[in-house]
């Protein structure tokens, strides 16, 4: 009777592994997830996201420095948010467009829009979210 009861708890682990997929997703040095789905990440340099809807805390900080003997100064973002529909069992990466200076990369946080790559191709704009966007976003949703 015991061993039946544990072959068939190790049956449903075994098959509840094979049906829960998901994603990893990794990112951009100078971005940092900090959440997924209200969930906090701390020092992550990749996610693991299960399939469906996904709302991801993100945020964006680099220094740059002007000229050499320059100690430099921090571009930093508020809060970004990113509503992700996750299929499969994919290799999702995140890439920021190219910054030449500080004045780029301030450009960029008024406008933010990253590429979504999935298993290393299908590349995709995807346009971050403010903090009132996301909650106007959801508001006109109900």
């Amino acid at each position: 009777m015991n061993t039946t009861m544990t072959l068939t708890a190790a049956m449903s682990i075994l098959l509840a592994s094979f049906t829960a997929q998901s994603s990893s997703l990794t990112f951009h040095d100078d971005l940092d997830v900090d959440s997924v789905n209200g969930v906090v990440i701390e020092f992550q340099r990749e996610v693991s996201l299960n399939q469906g809807l996904q709302l991801l805390e993100i945020s964006y900080s680099d220094l740059f420095q002007d000229n050499a003997d320059d100690s430099g100064h921090w571009v930093k973002s508020e809060p970004l948010y990113l509503q992700l529909n996750v299929e499969g069992n994919d290799n999702l990466h995140l890439t920021l467009p190219e910054f030449y200076s500080a004045d780029d990369a301030k450009d960029f946080l008024q406008n933010p829009v990253i590429s979504l790559s999935k298993n290393g191709s299908n590349t995709k704009d995807i346009a971050l979210l403010s903090q009132s966007q996301l909650f106007t976003l959801l508001l006109l949703e109900k």
